[in-house]
Order: C-alpha cells, then structure tokens, then sequence
C-alpha cells in the first residue's frame, strides 16, 4: 500500500497553524495591523531591560532591529518588527512633589490611568491625544495632539529620559534632556527611532472641568470661520458626514466645577461612531467604502441625533471615544488652513469618483509645535487643520478589504498632491511617506543626529534611507 505524501501547500499551512499557535500575535487597537514577533522580551526592572539592550549590541546574540510595544493605537506599520520589547511589566512609578505642582512618572502609564491618578490629589494635564489607552511613551513618540489651538499637550512637559546607544562605546546609556535642551525638538516625536523612553516629568494644573455638547449642524456653521468656532468652544472638532454638508459636532466649554466623576451617560452614544455600530447589525453593509446601506444610517442619524449633553472632568470628557465599540482605521493629515475650502472641494471631487470612506471624516484644529518630524510643525502658522480619514474595519476584515483601504487613501493622497496641497502626515497613522517626502516636509536632518539603527524598522527605513 503506497503512503500518500502532503502535499507542500498542506505542510505549510500545518506549519503556520504551529507557529500561530505558539508565538506572540499582536494587532493594532484597528485589527488592521498584525504581526508576530521572532523574538518577544518582557523585562521586568530596568536592569534587565538595560542588560538585554547591551547583549542585542554587543554579545554574540543579534536577534535583529527591535521596536518597543506602547500601548498599540498606531494602525501604521510602525509598530512592526522582528524583535519586540514590552514594557508592561516595567515598575509603574509616580511621584508628585511636596507642593504637587509636578509629577515624575514612568513613560509605561497607560494615559486613563496617568489622569485618574492625578485627579484624586485634584490636578491633571492641560489636554489629552485621541485615546486614553496609549502610553505616555507612546503618546509622546508619535506627537499625538489634542483638538484645540488653545493647548500643546507638551507645553507642561518640562523633560524626557530615555535608553538609548552611544555611538563611540556602543554601551547602553541613559540620557535626560529637558524643554530647555537643544535636543528636546528631537525626543517629542521621535517615532522610537532614538531609544526607549523611561521616565518623564510634567507640571500639573488644578483639574479643569468641561461641559460638552454633541448636535449635527451644517458644515459651514462651524468651518466658515475656523478661528471665531475656537473662541466659543475650548476643544472642538467635526465629523463630517459622508456625502452630506452636515456633521456632528463635539465641543467642549471649559466651566468652573462639575461632578469630579462626571461623565457621559452609559446609554448614551458617545460620538457617531458608536451610532453607527448600534445599526450595524440590522443592516448588510460590508466593505471599506460608503454604500446604499451605510447612507441610509447616516441620514437616519442626521435625522434623528438630537442634541446631547454632559459635564465632567477632562479626564472624562476628552477624549469622547474611548467606550465606542468599533475598529477604526485611520490616516491623520494636517493641512494650512487657509486651503480648508479647497481641500474639501478636492476631497469631494475624488470621493464622487472613487466613493467615499465608510465612516465621518473627523476635522479639527491643532495648534502648531516646533518639534523636527512633528506633522504639526507648520513654521509662520499658529494652527493647522486636521483632517483624519477613517475607514470601519469591523465590516472590513479580510486582506482585499484592507488593501482597498490603502489603494483608496493612496488615491487620495495622490489627488491632493497633484492639486498642490501642501500636508503632512502623522507617522502612526496611514500615509504613503518617502524619503524625498520626509525630506521636504520635516526637519530630517536636524533629528538624523539622534537616530540610532538599533530601533529602526522597515517602515522607518523606508521613509529615511534615499535608497531604500
């Protein structure tokens, strides 16, 4: 009896199913990133970390580049590697001074917890990113900014520590560079390509209170005149709605105290994300891009949204998405305001031809930063416009779908660049970044000086090597 071999495409799906089964899997908080790691380290204290830093340099064991996990919201290829340092269990440290005006923390808090931290001694931050799930490390390292021109999240940053290679020893040391050092425009955003930030210091203020409001309104009541829409509100952006000139509104007006647990309703939809994930499931909708199905949400909840209301502290009040129950991929561009019209006009003009993406285009105001590979780094201007391009990848999971989300912000970006519309692109987001692109756009060679190969990936590679 002659014994049937398997075939190859069988041992290799045998051997992936192995492999998945007992290496590391991670994704990104999207699900449109997804990769596992040759080699996972996990240290626990910093002498172990420094330990391993100084094998992977200098002993005979080159496991290859390494990248440092953070608290995963990148949906860009930033965070991929083949050597994956976690620094979850790392000491979690915090130390307020005696007249609690400063805070001195470990880089591996998660943000929700760094605030709820400081609001039971009454103090806080003047601004939060996106998303309270990222680490300070993170949050620092891709120069996440909120939705206000009033506030820079760094502006009570008063300095950086971080692990990193000197070049002439090739010894693992640590260096401490404060907001008054020439090298701090380096260390904010500084995409993990200089190190592994440790530990940080921020000035606190008293916790500041909002009251938020949430209402659909025509697109021209709130982006006609950008700057007088910043006077009334203190935080704010705008998600517009696919194929309509409305959108709904956030805003967020700075009041003299609220409830110190305040916060939004447990029934109530946070922003329309979570509107739209409630009617998900009644409908057969499925794919990257606006269809039949999709736009007849959106004119329901147009119809219907109402107006909202609710008062806290910031901690809880910004940002407003942290409980949607959805996966968003998203690219994150920043744009002169002076060209607001023309880009909408552009953005419409390639939506009516290739089709419009599947959720709002959220669009808010940053205010600008002086930090070298900082997308918000705009020099002559006080404030960018924010455009973020956001794609549901809970209905849009397999790799076609994925590929079409890249082929149609790669349309985009190519239609805006044809039309000379100047931008930049937040490095933890989707962009089509090149060297002569990164080149004109950021200040690369002021930051190549704190570049060390060790932490490069890929993707960095990419973006900083001419001939890659």
């Amino acid at each position: 009896m002659k014994t049937r071999q398997p075939t190859k495409e069988l041992t290799a799906s045998v051997t992936t199913a192995a492999d998945e089964a007992r290496e590391p899997h991670f994704q990104d908080w999207a699900r449109f990133i997804s990769f596992q790691p040759r080699l996972y380290f996990r240290p626990q204290d910093m002498d172990e970390l420094k330990r391993f830093l100084t094998g992977v340099r200098q002993g005979p064991f080159k496991p290859g580049n390494l990248r440092v996990l953070g608290g995963l919201h990148s949906c860009s290829d930033i965070c991929v590697s083949d050597t994956i340092v976690d620094v979850s269990d790392l000491p979690r440290t915090i130390e307020l001074d005696a007249d609690q005006s400063r805070v001195t923390v470990s880089a591996n808090w998660h943000l929700h917890d760094f605030l709820l931290a400081l609001s039971e001694h009454g103090k806080s931050l003047s601004a939060t990113g996106g998303t309270d799930e990222q680490t300070l490390a993170g949050l620092i390292s891709t120069n996440t900014a909120p939705a206000t021109l009033r506030h820079r999240l760094y502006d009570l940053l008063e300095w950086v520590e971080y692990l990193t290679i000197d070049e002439a020893s090739q010894s693992v040391v640590e260096q401490h560079v404060s907001k008054t050092d020439p090298a701090f425009p380096a260390v904010i955003g500084s995409l993990g390509a200089i190190g592994i930030l440790t530990k940080v210091q921020f000035r606190l203020i008293d916790e500041p209170y909002f009251e938020t409001i949430q209402k659909i309104v025509k697109l021209k009541e709130v982006l006609t005149d950008v700057a007088q829409t910043s006077q009334t509100y203190d935080f704010w952006r705008i998600d517009w709605i696919p194929d309509t000139d409305e959108g709904l509104l956030w805003a967020a007006t700075s009041i003299p105290q609220a409830d110190p647990n305040g916060d939004y309703a447990a029934d109530q939809a946070e922003n329309i994300l979570k509107s739209v994930f409630n009617l998900l499931d009644k409908l057969e909708s499925a794919g990257p891009l606006l269809d039949t199905a999709m736009r007849l949400v959106y004119r329901g909840i147009a119809r219907t949204y109402g107006e909202t209301k609710a008062s806290g502290p910031l901690r809880n009040m910004l940002p407003v998405d942290r409980r949607a129950p959805l996966h968003v991929a998203m690219a994150e561009w920043s744009f002169n305001p002076a060209d607001l019209n023309n880009l909408m006009e552009r953005c419409t003009e390639y939506y009516q031809l290739k089709g419009w993406p599947n959720l709002p285009i959220e669009i808010e105001l940053t205010k600008t930063d002086p930090y070298f590979m900082s997308p918000w780094n705009w020099p002559g201007l006080e404030y960018i416009v924010k455009f973020n391009f956001m794609y549901l990848t809970d209905i849009s999971g397999t790799v076609a779908e994925r590929d079409d989300i890249l082929a149609h912000l790669h349309g985009l970006w190519d239609h805006l660049r044809q039309a000379n519309i100047p931008f930049k692109a937040h490095w933890g987001k989707i962009n089509f970044m090149d060297y002569p692109f990164v080149c004109d756009h950021y200040q690369f060679d002021q930051f190549k000086p704190f570049i060390r190969s060790m932490f490069l990936n890929k993707y960095l590679t990419d973006r900083f090597n001419p001939t890659a």
